[in-house]
This record gives structure tokens, C-alpha cells and sequence, in this order.
């Protein structure tokens, strides 16, 4: 079989993380908390680039009981990629101008 390349290792990993962080991979979704805790173990630094990212975990509900299905968590992982480009985008802006 042929190697996978970075991006589809990237890939792969994303959905290996959701799986080991859905209780062991025993459900198909996350609830707030197990999100939580991947963000704050796996993504420290793309977590604290992106406000969004935590205030959308808030706003999914009770945090022991809400479902994060895998749609909305590869949703939320793009939001924060997103966020993170910008953010690295304005950086750049604000060095050319000095």
C-alpha cells in the first residue's frame, strides 16, 4: 500500500482523536467535557488562539450530557483552524506595517 501523505495523515489523526476522546471510542459522539479535554490535552496552543472554539463548546449544554456528533466536532476544527489562520494573518499585517 501506498504511504499516506501529511495531509492525509493530518486527516487521520483528527478522526482518531475524536475516536479515542468518545469514551474510548465506545459512542459516536462527544459531550462538552470529553471535547473540552481534547482541546486543553491535543490543541493547547490552536485552543488558546481561538475564543470561539471554547464558546462554542459552552453553548452545546449540559456538559456531561449534550452530543458532539463527528459532523459538528470536524466543523468546530475547521472554525478553529480558520481562526487560528487569521489570527496569524493580522499578526503578519501588523509586522509589515512597523
Amino acid at each position: 500500500t501506498a504511504e499516506l501523505t501529511d495531509v492525509e495523515r493530518a486527516i487521520e489523526t483528527v478522526i482518531n482523536q475524536f475516536h479515542c476522546y468518545a469514551v474510548k471510542g465506545q459512542k459516536e459522539y462527544l459531550t462538552p467535557n470529553e471535547m473540552q479535554e481534547l482541546v486543553v490535552q491535543k490543541l493547547p496552543h490552536l485552543g488558546k488562539c481561538v475564543g470561539p472554539l471554547d464558546e462554542k463548546i459552552e453553548c452545546m449544554g449540559d456538559p456531561d450530557e449534550a452530543k458532539l456528533e463527528f459532523g459538528e466536532y470536524w466543523d468546530m476544527m475547521g472554525d478553529a483552524a480558520k481562526g487560528c489562520r487569521r489570527k496569524k494573518t493580522l499578526e503578519k499585517k501588523k509586522k509589515k506595517q512597523r
